[in-house]
């Protein structure tokens, strides 16, 4: 909530922090993107109920033989990103969401034989 409450005068301090990433619409954007998450928990009770839909409530498990059978976009990351561009979100492309739904667990890409696979 606290980044959502970002007003022009912080985020233009902001840009002047030198251990940040001073780039303007990506500031502008984890602002506008607060905002949007805070609209999407209202809507759907958590953004964690919103984001299982994409995937019809469980993870989704694929087994590569190698990392080049891992792709970088999914129709369901597609699907991810398109909507959260509609509810206003920016910096939410396709390649982006599916690393999203890979750290977060909606997506399971361990390579077959890796000790992590099947846990």
């Amino acid at each position: 909530m606290k980044v959502a409450r970002f007003t022009p005068d912080k985020v233009k301090k902001l840009l002047l922090d030198p251990g940040i990433v001073r780039n303007r619409l990506k500031v502008a954007g984890a602002v506008k993107n607060a905002k949007a998450f805070l609209a999407v928990q209202k809507e759907f009770g958590s953004f964690d109920a919103y984001v299982w839909r994409f995937v019809g409530g469980k993870p989704k498990v694929n087994r590569p033989r190698s990392t080049k059978g891992v792709p970088a976009t999914t129709p369901e990351s597609d699907a991810l990103s398109k909507d959260l561009k509609k509810r206003g979100f920016t910096f939410v492309g396709s390649t982006i969401m599916y690393a999203f739904m890979q750290a977060t667990g909606l997506v399971d890409d361990h390579i077959a034989g890796c000790p992590a696979a099947n846990n």
